[in-house]
Order: structure tokens, then sequence, then C-alpha cells
């Protein structure tokens, strides 16, 4: 069995007999396919399981709730803590296998499920099958294989053999920095279609610099812990409605708190425009099928042939939203900040380069343009032969 079709699980369990029983029924198991099984490592000791997870390469965890060393702490922590230790060292899905499921109930999640242990062994597969099915361990494992391989060729095709160039200067963060683009790049096309191959792309969607996927456009979620930036797009809870906003004050003014207050651009949804809601009553009720004026006249506003409006396309908790450059408003930054601790704003992706620019330079160029009178064309065709 090659190593793509295992499944990597390892027990946790501080009684032997335990472990031996799960190796015993777990190894080997056919999970969502039937070339694809289970591979199954035990542990007795949990700080040593915590090494293997750091150093290994394990797709799953099946472990007690009081394994950890917290015999200080209360019950209902130690669930927490046993969390909490593992997420400080990897990603991957827990499943607590227990006699005190009620102690971790409320962390149960899509990726970290709560099995009593009276519920048996053949449950504890059926979840591994489960989580298998939501993809996101197939993601994982692929992601992580590929930063390996472009890291591994990268240092031996390139840095290996310039290392001399390298060494010759003090300054080591060059390289630091050669390498982090490198891997960024290499998540670019081609890069990313390979990628989106290995983990079962059924559009089968070309991209290249000229023809890019909508999640390009953005950096989700934001970078924690830095300042609002320009290009933000913020959601606004209001009532029962939600609204969307773009921060359009340039980023130096809001770093170097020059900024008394914050620009927006407000957003419109793409189905409650008028080109929208026209095209959707032709394609309904098209009494001329030929008639492209409602398709050309949506295309206007989604290929930004417009300088009053700017388009970014759904991804994931995104819609599809028209930035009106004509909608404009304000917030002074402690409101700003109030209104995103009080979560009635919350900031849901970053624009990513060149997407933000180009969002801000149409912005400008709205605002700057300058209007002349329509020339007389009568006058200058009397000149002509």
């Amino acid at each position: 069995m090659t190593e793509q079709n295992q499944w990597h699980l390892l027990f946790v369990d501080d009684n032997t007999e335990n472990c031996d029983l799960a190796a015993k029924y777990l190894d080997e198991q056919v999970v969502l396919e039937p070339d694809e099984k289970l591979k199954v490592d035990t542990e007795v000791d949990f700080n040593k399981a915590l090494d293997r997870l750091e150093s290994g390469r394990f797709d799953f965890v099946v472990l007690d709730v009081r394994l950890g060393p917290h015999e200080e702490e209360r019950e209902e922590e130690e669930g927490i803590k046993v969390l909490e230790s593992i997420k400080a060292r990897c990603f991957i899905p827990v499943i607590f296998y227990t006699g005190l499921p009620q102690k971790v109930r409320h962390l149960e999640t899509p990726l970290i499920k709560v099995l009593e242990n009276t519920e048996g062994l053949p449950k504890v597969l059926s979840i591994v099958k489960e989580i298998i099915s939501t993809g996101l361990p197939l993601v994982n494992r692929e992601l992580l294989k590929h930063v390996k391989e472009e890291q591994r060729d990268y240092m031996w095709r390139f840095v290996a053999n310039n290392w001399e160039a390298f060494s010759d200067t003090p300054d080591k963060t060059s390289l630091a920095y050669l390498l982090a683009r490198r891997l960024s790049k290499s998540l670019d096309s081609p890069g990313i279609q390979k990628l989106a191959e290995k983990l079962g792309d059924s559009f089968k969607i070309l991209c290249s610099e000229d023809n890019v996927h909508p999640m390009k456009y953005y950096i989700v979620p934001p970078i924690e812990g830095r300042p609002p930036m320009a290009g933000d797009i913020i959601m606004k809870v209001d009532g029962t409605q939600i609204k969307y906003m773009v921060l359009v004050t340039p980023s130096c003014d809001i770093v170097q708190k020059k900024a008394e207050h914050m620009l927006f651009a407000n957003c419109t949804l793409l189905r409650e425009t008028k080109e929208y809601e026209e095209y959707i009553d032709w394609k309904n009720n098209p009494k001329d099928p030929t008639d492209r004026k409602y398709i050309d006249r949506l295309l206007v506003l989604l290929k930004n042939g417009k300088e009053r409006y700017f388009f970014l396309p759904s991804v994931f908790n995104i819609p599809d939203l028209i930035v009106d450059y004509q909608d404009v408003s304000t917030l002074k930054p402690q409101e700003f900040a109030n209104l995103i601790k009080e979560e009635k704003l919350k900031c849901i992706a970053s624009l990513d380069s060149p997407y933000c620019e180009a969002l801000l330079a149409r912005f400008s160029r709205y605002f700057s343009r300058l209007g002349i009178p329509d020339l007389n064309i009568e006058v200058v065709m009397g000149k002509l032969g």
C-alpha cells in the first residue's frame, strides 16, 4: 500500500491493553475507497504522543480526556488543556474517546469529535470515515506535502548551488525572504492547479495571470494583529440586515495616525443591481435569445467597465459585490475600533495585490476626473476635405 493511500491515526491511551485492542481492530481497516486504509500507531504516554504529533505525520488522533499532566486542574478544564496542548503543536482532527464525554461535549465541532468509550471502536472507525469525507484531511495533507516538496527542491536546486553567494553576506534575512517568496509563488498557477487536481477538483478551471480565480482577489481572513488597511472588506450588521463596505483611506495615514476620519466606499449586492435584475428577467423569459444587450450590460459591471464601480467576485463568505464610489461614509478611528469590539463591524477579508491598488487607483481617478464641454464636431468636420 502506497503512502498516498494510507491514513495515519495515533491512538493514545495509558492502558496498553486498550492500545493493543485499538491497533488490532483499526489497523488496515478500509475507509472511503477499497485501497484506502488506516495505519494505526499507539502511544501510552501523553507527552510522547505530543512529540510524535509534532514530528511525525498523522491525520487523526484518538485519546482520552484525562491523559494530560493536569492532575491539579478541575475535571472540566482537563479536556481544554489536552486540546490546547495539541493545537499548540499541529493541526489535526481530534477524537475524544473517553468515559467522561460530558466534560468535553462543549468542545465538539466537525473536526473535534466526542465519543463515550462504551460506543466501541467501530464507532471510532465511523467517525474517522466521516471526517475524511469532509475533504479537509486531504487538503491538509496535500498542502503540507506541496510546501515540503517546494522547499526541498528550492533548497537543493538553488540555495545549495549558490551558497557561496549567500555565505559571503551577513544579510541572511535575504535568504529567508527568497525562500518565503518562492514558496508563496509556488502556490500560484500552475502550482495551485496541480494541488487542485490532487484534491479532486471537478471544475477543471484553467487560470493564468490574465484570467484568475476569484479567490486570488482576497486574503481570508485578514492578517491578525495589524491596524486596519486600505482594501479591508468590512461586514456591517445593521439590525437584521448585513451590509458591506471597503476601506479606501490610504494605509499610511492610518498607521501613522494621520487619519482623523476613515473613509469607506459602500457596496451593493450584485443581485440587487438593475443590470442583474434585467439579465435574470431576460434569461427566464427570453423574447429574443439572440439579443445580447442584457448580457452585455451585466458584463460591463463584472469587467469593471464603469469608472464609478468596482466589482468584487464572490468567494467563501463574501457575496458578489459592487463597490460604489458615489456611496461613501466615514467613521472616526475610535468609533471604528469600538464597533469592531462590539462585533457590529467585522473585517472579513483584505484585497490582495494588485487588486487593492486597482480599487484605490480607480477611486482616485473617479474623484479627480475633470469634465470638459463637448467639442463641436460639426466645426471639426467642416474643416476636413
